[in-house]
């Protein structure tokens, strides 16, 4: 995971012209990070009609984060001002961590498959719509092919179909269909090489 730590920085504009700085999340920015993702995923919740308390991410405090940046990548996504307007969360595993994965099933070794989990993934609501979310797949590809992971893997809800929408758009596949958190819950995937 060495080129992560280079400090890599892009810079590009939204949709709107405003320039958007995406680059590894510091530890001070922990408490922007942890309100940005409970805002994110209450509106979440709502749209796609799920209890909070099946939303692992509504647990989670600034500790959590600050031991996710330990563990993990955390990105952020900051506007004009520095203002926190986006995350996610790059989980560094072996597909044999999803053994419901179909994609999976017919390797020999899944254990020598890395996959990137995104996870954490949060857009201010302000700025949806606007191209953030695009900056933060297209940096976690990034991060992903630098690394040598052919895979990025997600979960998310049918139910919302927008959330759903901007993963498949973004050539994501559904490979399959979880529903034992009482609603639809759908492991993406993509492939990078």
């Amino acid at each position: 995971m060495d080129n992560m730590n280079s400090g890599s920085e892009g810079e590009a504009p939204d949709s709107s012209g405003a320039s958007i700085a995406v680059r590894q999340a510091m530890h001070w920015e922990a408490p922007a990070i942890n309100r940005l993702i409970h805002d994110s995923m209450r509106t979440y919740s709502s749209l796609a009609g799920i209890r909070e308390d099946h939303l692992d991410s509504l647990h989670d405090g600034v500790p959590e984060i600050i031991e996710a940046m330990r563990n993990s990548v955390v990105l952020v996504a900051l506007d004009e001002a520095s203002t926190v307007v986006g995350t996610v969360r790059l989980c560094f595993r072996n597909a044999e961590k999803y053994p419901e994965a179909s994609i999976f099933k017919d390797q020999e070794h899944p254990d020598d498959i890395a996959v990137i989990y995104l996870t954490r993934f949060a857009v201010h609501q302000s700025n949806r719509g606007s191209g953030i979310g695009s900056l933060l797949i297209s940096e976690a590809e990034r991060i992903a092919r630098s690394e040598g992971v052919p895979y990025m893997l997600l979960h998310t809800a049918l139910s919302n179909e927008a959330v759903a929408g901007f993963y498949l758009r973004r050539d994501f596949y559904i490979d399959s269909v979880d529903l034992s958190r009482d609603y639809p819950r759908a492991l993406f995937y993509k492939r990078l090489f």
